[in-house]
C-alpha cells in the first residue's frame, strides 16, 4: 500500500511539475515606464492585464488582451512588443501575426508589417480573407500591383465580391491608368453605401478627373470625405472592446456628433474635460457641439482660438470655414473673402486637401 501511495505521489509531483512548467513558460508582461501612462481610466486596466500575464505567462489570452489594450490606446510600440512575445510563444496562431502587422504598419514599419502579414496569410484558414485584402492594400500603396492583384485573387476565392475586393480592384485599375474600369467597378450604390466616409466618391472623383470629365469629378468630390477607411478585420470588434480611457471617450464623442446626438455628446464632453481640458481634439469637438447646439458665435470663437495657438491647424481651419459658410450673416462679400483666405491658407499648407479645394470652388460660384 505504501508503495502504491509513493508511486501516486511521484506521479502527482510529475503532473504538478508539468503544469508549473507549462504555465510558467513565457516572458514577463510588457509594462509602460513609470509615469508614461497618465490616463486615470486606462492605467488600472493595463495593470490588471499585465498582472494577469505575469500570473500565467504561458497562457495566450491575458497576453493578447494586454496587447489589444495597448493597441486600442494607440500605444503601438508597447503593443508591438507584446504581440512579438505572443507570436514567439504561439507562432502558429494567425491572430498574433495579424495584430503584430497592424501595429507595425501604424508605426510606419511597412516592410516588417508586410513580413508579419505574409505569415498571417500562410496561416489563415480556408474562409479567412482579411489577411489577403489587407496585404493587397499595402502592396497598392507601395505600387507593387502584381503582388496586390495576387492577394486580391486569393481573397476573392475565399469570399467573392466583398467591398474590400471591389475597392482594391478599383484602386488597381486607377493605378494602371484604366479609369473606365475603375468607374465600372466603383459606381455601385451598394458599395458606396457600405464603405464609410464617402471614400468611394474619392476614388470616383479621381477616375472621372483622369477621364477628363471635370463636372462629374467635382460632383463626386463634393460628396467625398477626407479619409481612407480603416478596414475591420476578424478581430477589430475585440480590439474595440479593449479600447478604454480618454481616447475611447473621444471616439465615442465623435460618433455621437456624427449621429447628431448633441445632448449626449455634450454630457460626454463635459465629463472628458474634467480629466483633460487642453486636448486639441476635444476642443474641436466641443466647438462642433456648440455649432450643432446653434451657439455659432461661441463655436467661431473656439475655432479661432485654436488657430491662433497653431497657425498650421488645418483641421480647425476647415471646420471654421465650413461653419462660416453655414451662417447667413457671414455671406456678405467681405465675410466671404475672409472665408476664401482661410481656405487658401489651408491649401498653402496642404495643397492636396480636396475638401478645401471643393469649398473654395463653391465660394467662387457665389
Amino acid at each position: 500500500m505504501k508503495k502504491i501511495i509513493f508511486i501516486l505521489s511521484v506521479a502527482t509531483l510529475i503532473y504538478v511539475g508539468y503544469v508549473f512548467v507549462f504555465v510558467g513558460k513565457g516572458e514577463p508582461a510588457i509594462r509602460p515606464h513609470e509615469g508614461k501612462v497618465t490616463d486615470p481610466i486606462l492605467l488600472p486596466v493595463i495593470e490588471k492585464f499585465a498582472d494577469a500575464v505575469d500570473d500565467s505567462p504561458g497562457a495566450p489570452k491575458p497576453r493578447m488582451e494586454l496587447g489589444m489594450t495597448y493597441e486600442g490606446a494607440g500605444m503601438n510600440e508597447l503593443a508591438e512588443e507584446t504581440y512579438a512575445q505572443y507570436v514567439g510563444l504561439f507562432p502558429d496562431r494567425v491572430i498574433g501575426w495579424y495584430r503584430l502587422a497592424i501595429v507595425q504598419q501604424k508605426q510606419g514599419k511597412i516592410d516588417e508589417a508586410i513580413n508579419s502579414l505574409e505569415r498571417a496569410t500562410e496561416l489563415a484558414p480556408e474562409k479567412m480573407d482579411a489577411p489577403h485584402w489587407q496585404l493587397a492594400f499595402w502592396y497598392i500603396e507601395l505600387g507593387n500591383l502584381s503582388k496586390a492583384t495576387a492577394q486580391i485573387a486569393l481573397a476573392e476565392t475565399k469570399k467573392p465580391n466583398t467591398m474590400q475586393v471591389k475597392i482594391a480592384k478599383g484602386r488597381i485599375a486607377l493605378a494602371e491608368d484604366k479609369p473606365e474600369i475603375a468607374i465600372e467597378i466603383l459606381n455601385d450604390n451598394r458599395l458606396i453605401a457600405s464603405v464609410p466616409d464617402g471614400y468611394v466618391y474619392q476614388l470616383l472623383g479621381r477616375a472621372y478627373r483622369s477621364l477628363g470629365d471635370e463636372e462629374k469629378s467635382r460632383e463626386a468630390w463634393s460628396r467625398a470625405g477626407q479619409k481612407k477607411p480603416v478596414w475591420a478585420d476578424p478581430w477589430t470588434h475585440i480590439v474595440v472592446n479593449h479600447v478604454v480611457g480618454l481616447n475611447a471617450m473621444r471616439q465615442e464623442i465623435m460618433q455621437l456628433l456624427r449621429n447628431v446626438n448633441v445632448s449626449e455628446a455634450r454630457k460626454r464632453i463635459d465629463e472628458y474635460v474634467m480629466y483633460d481640458k487642453e486636448n486639441r481634439v476635444i476642443r474641436r469637438l466641443d466647438a462642433k457641439c456648440n455649432s450643432l447646439e446653434g451657439k455659432f458665435i461661441i463655436a467661431l470663437k473656439k475655432y479661432n482660438l485654436l488657430i491662433q495657438e497653431d497657425f498650421k491647424d488645418v483641421a480647425s481651419m476647415v471646420l471654421l470655414a465650413k461653419l462660416r459658410i453655414q451662417i447667413t450673416q457671414l455671406q456678405t462679400q467681405e465675410e466671404l473673402l475672409v472665408t476664401q483666405k482661410l481656405l487658401e491658407a489651408v491649401l498653402s499648407i496642404r495643397p492636396d486637401h480636396e475638401q478645401a479645394k471643393i469649398l473654395l470652388g463653391t465660394l467662387s460660384k457665389e
